[in-house]
């Protein structure tokens, strides 16, 4: 099994504790491959807004100005069985790191041209805040996993109140961490079973009404060009 971690941060602090935590009981289970992907350094570009990947009709990245890193990105994403994106919370929101991350690749939202392969992916997101902001900092990533059409999403968040993960009161770590194997469970059975879990509704409602809207598209507009080569209409 392959997953694709993605950092949202720099720091080892709280967060890439939490993903040790989350390598380990998933290492119990069976040999994991991981492809992890560390902001800024693997993506240290804002997305500059040029339209490229939505005026060209390049939903692979071809025209955009940063593709040296975007597309081993992607690649990664597609190639994986599960994704795990971990945050922490900065002023009460994700990272600018996740969110230059998510412009980048909004043309491959559900409303644009988006990669069937995502359709089968299960997500599972991570936050920590030293003092609060976790479930702003989920609620805008799942947000974005929703729109690129993944199968299920996992989430977990915690105010530590505490600078450093070791720095929490014993009972109350031993309480976040096994809440956190408890979710690891429910992404590796997920993602181990994916093929036989009916798609996400809410999915299927969104590809039901953009399929609506782009059947009335010119037939030049790039995005219908897209649905049509991918029989969606």
């Amino acid at each position: 099994m392959e997953i694709c971690v993605i950092h949202g941060s720099n720091r080892k602090g709280n967060t890439d504790r939490t993903i040790e935590i989350i390598k380990g009981q998933m290492n119990s289970f069976e040999t994991i491959s991981y492809l992890d992907i560390y902001l800024p350094k693997d993506l240290p570009y804002f997305c500059d807004g040029c339209f490229a990947c939505l005026e060209t009709g390049d939903y692979g990245g071809q025209n955009c100005p940063h593709k040296d890193f975007t597309h081993s990105i992607m690649e990664k994403i597609l190639q994986s069985d599960g994704i795990i994106i971990a945050s922490p919370s900065y002023a009460l929101a994700e990272t600018a790191q996740i969110k230059a991350l998510f412009d980048h690749f909004a043309c491959n939202y559900i409303t644009h041209r988006p990669y069937e392969k995502m359709f089968d992916k299960i997500s599972f997101v991570v936050s920590t805040a030293a003092g609060a902001g976790t479930k702003r900092v989920i609620s805008t990533i799942s947000r974005n996993l929703l729109f690129w059409g993944t199968k299920r999403i996992i989430k977990i968040g915690f105010n530590i109140w505490a600078m450093n993960w070791d720095d929490i009161p014993l009972k109350k770590r031993i309480k976040f961490e096994n809440q956190l194997k408890k979710k690891t469970n429910r992404f590796y059975k997920l993602t181990k079973n994916r093929s036989t879990i009916i798609p996400n509704i809410i999915v299927k409602v969104l590809l039901f009404i953009f399929k609506q809207m782009i059947n009335k598209y010119p037939d030049t507009a790039k995005d219908k060009i897209y649905w049509k080569t991918k029989g969606w209409l």
